[in-house]
């Protein structure tokens, strides 16, 4: 009887234990705190990648497979190169939004989520993307290919920003 009472008592408290605060369409417990990198150059850090991992939010969201961005006076152009899917073909012929680029890395536009470069390897050759929304993320490469030691590294940095790695879609 008393290992009954122990263990609805353990269960109660596991209850009252604190859940991660995920956003509804997000993929990143808005408790923790995000950051962004120091180590962010934004002549470097133009130009095209390889979308090697993402979150995706629904069937109709587009398979992006590579990212550009381009140098443009005021920010980069965001252009993202994806294989449309049928579902989604309302998405071709779109504008690409100018982003601002601010202080390590921030990455923004008016009335949209801000997207941080979370991570950049020293060479920039990979990068990993976020929102503090958490509705968006992505580890990019400039190479098709990633070295395990690099994927590893952005996979733990995606983890220690509060992301749920269980959703994290390879390309």
């Amino acid at each position: 009887m008393r290992r009954w009472w122990a263990l609805l008592g353990l269960l109660v408290v596991a209850a009252c234990a604190p859940q991660p605060a995920f956003v509804p369409d997000g993929f990143r417990d808005t408790t923790v705190a995000i950051t962004s990198s120091t180590r962010f150059d934004a002549k470097r850090f133009a130009g095209d990648w390889n979308v090697v991992e993402s979150f995706e939010q629904t069937p109709r969201e587009v398979a992006i497979s590579r990212v550009t961005f381009r140098a443009e006076a005021g920010g980069y152009r965001y252009i993202p190169q994806a294989a449309i899917s049928p579902l989604a073909a309302d998405a071709e012929g779109a504008e690409w939004p100018l982003l601002n680029v601010g202080q390590f890395g921030r990455l923004t536009q008016e009335g949209a989520d801000p997207i941080w470069v979370i991570w950049v390897d020293e060479d920039h050759r990979t990068a990993v993307l976020g929102t503090p929304s958490g509705r968006f993320g992505m580890i990019l490469n400039r190479t098709k290919s990633l070295r395990a030691d690099r994927l590893k590294a952005a996979r733990e940095i995606l983890a220690f920003n509060g992301y749920d790695l269980t959703q994290l879609r390879r390309r």
